[in-house]
């Protein structure tokens, strides 16, 4: 369905769940659209053909030289949407009908307010297709492989119990741009239960946490690994090293003796660091 190893963003976005300094570092390292593409030009070279990211505006010129590199035919996006922080800093500094005004394409401009309108008297299935499509405008013309919704608004969601916008999201992402949709969890035990059990979706996309320490994975480690043994759902693992507090020799010797893993999500900031994991993710899974 996806690749088996997918390169992630967080390095990029100066995002480390341990360390403020590192991440503080990292963001630094990769503060022009000149880092960030050399280092996914690297990945691509090596081997690694997809990347998964949030939609953060950082990416936008990164993607146009990447349209533009013939290399990059073959290369796969994973976008995750919505880039909360992006519609925060926009609702606080315009408002949210200035905000939909500068995120929903003009052409349906009319249809966005009427959709922030449902939102408001407790449907948000128009505003979240017209948000959708906001996002995909990026990447118009690009190779995307799957489309998944970012863990503040799937656990969010599981929060309130709305989980019909899930199955409207898989719906709606595979009906018009046909390609799979999935969902980044904090708390994957439950949304298995939700997806499979309670709305029936067969074999859903689900990335979560799993690493050999118990990292972010909720409620509980064990719980996380009795519920990827039922192998019904497409899981990538996420946080494999625990932001760098496992070396990626025990990392994967964890993984590979799990089932129900089908992907690996894992990022880095030094080539060193990304050409060693990768080899020993070809090697093992």
């Amino acid at each position: 369905m996806l690749d088996r190893i997918i390169f992630g963003d967080n390095q990029f976005l100066g995002i480390n769940h341990r360390s403020l300094l590192k991440a503080k570092d990292q963001e630094q390292s990769f503060d022009s659209t000149k880092t960030i593409y050399n280092t996914l030009e690297y990945v691509n070279d090596i081997g690694i053909k997809s990347f998964m990211f949030t939609t953060h505006d950082q990416f936008e010129p990164v993607f146009k030289k990447i349209r533009d590199n013939n290399a990059f035919k073959d290369f796969g996006l994973i976008p995750c949407i919505p880039y909360a922080h992006k519609y925060a800093n926009t609702m606080t500094e315009l408002g949210i009908f200035k905000t939909v005004k500068k995120f929903i394409p003009k052409n349906i401009l009319k249809s966005g307010i009427h959709g922030t309108k449902s939102f408001l008297f407790n449907d948000p299935i128009p505003v979240m297709k017209l948000l959708i499509d906001s996002e995909m405008k990026m990447l118009n013309g690009m190779n995307i492989r799957a489309l998944f919704l970012q863990n503040t608004i799937t656990d969010l969601l599981i929060g309130l119990k709305m989980y019909s916008v899930f199955s409207e999201f898989i719906k709606y992402v595979e009906n018009k741009y046909a390609i799979k949709a999935g969902f980044i969890t904090m708390n994957y035990p439950l949304l298995n239960i939700i997806l499979t059990d309670e709305l029936k979706i067969p074999e859903p996309l689900i990335c979560a946490n799993v690493n050999k320490i118990g990292f972010r994975m909720n409620p509980n480690r064990n719980e996380v690994e009795k519920t990827l043994a039922k192998r019904n759902s497409y899981n990538i693992a996420m946080s494999i090293l625990a932001s760098g507090s496992i070396n990626p020799t025990d990392a994967v010797n964890y993984l590979k003796n799990l089932s129900g893993i089908d992907a690996v999500l894992f990022g880095a900031s030094k080539k060193k660091h990304i050409t060693d994991t990768y080899n020993i993710l070809i090697n093992s899974l």
